[in-house]
């Protein structure tokens, strides 16, 4: 079972301001972001449709759970999965979204498909879970994008709109829209093997270097 752990505190309950500061400022640039993005749209802004990007989603949602965060535990799993979708967020923009108009205006782009992606990322390296992952999270992850393949498809079906080119039938078919799907699927997992291997890594590294300081530490009296 995963437990809560506090990712903004080190040993003895001191504050861990790196990580305190990545976080923050996360907050602070989705939101900019978000404020930004909604009055460039104007009456052009579709909540719908806005909410309806993987993006916006992964985005929001680290955002609330760093601001989270910031006051009391998440649990680690949680963290993973945060920093899952934006990884899978960055890959995805960088790739198969490279060049596409997505009609996300240029300081909007910039922070939630690549400058969010990176520092969540990097709290995750600074501040690695305290207790370990497992094939177990990686599947449980899995939940969250294939819910959002079936609401993209079902909800494209019912407004003639899709998120994405790829995840667009209308042109190529579903068949293509199904081996996209697994391209992308090929990436959460790769995205998410890597979360886990990194996380459980650092984890062990600081356990073995507490364990050192612990008995080089002299003895009272």
């Amino acid at each position: 079972m995963t437990v809560a752990s506090d990712p903004t505190r080190g040993p003895g309950g001191a504050r861990h301001w790196p990580s305190t500061v990545v976080r923050a400022l996360v907050v602070t640039l989705v939101i900019s972001a978000e404020a930004y993005l909604i009055v460039v749209t104007g009456d052009r802004y579709n909540p719908s449709n806005h909410f309806s990007y993987f993006t916006i989603l992964s985005n929001v949602f680290a955002a609330v759970l760093f601001a989270v965060s910031l006051v009391r535990p998440v649990p680690d799993g949680v963290r993973g999965a945060a920093v899952t979708f934006l990884l899978l967020t960055g890959v995805v923009a960088n790739t198969l979204l490279l060049g596409v108009d997505v009609q996300t205006p240029a300081y909007a782009s910039v922070v939630l498909h690549m400058v969010v992606p990176i520092l969540v990322l990097v709290d995750w390296l600074i501040t690695p879970p305290r207790t370990r992952l497992t094939t177990k999270h990686l599947l449980a992850w899995m939940v969250i994008p294939v819910a959002y393949l079936v609401y993209s498809l079902v909800r494209g079906a019912l407004v003639d709109w899709y998120p994405y080119p790829f995840l667009d039938p209308r042109e190529q078919g579903y068949g293509m829209v199904a081996v996209m799907s697994v391209v992308v699927a090929i990436a959460f997992g790769a995205c998410a093997a890597l979360v886990i291997w990194s996380g459980n890594r650092l984890r062990r590294r600081l356990r073995d270097s507490a364990g050192e300081a612990a008995r080089e530490r002299p003895e009272p009296g």
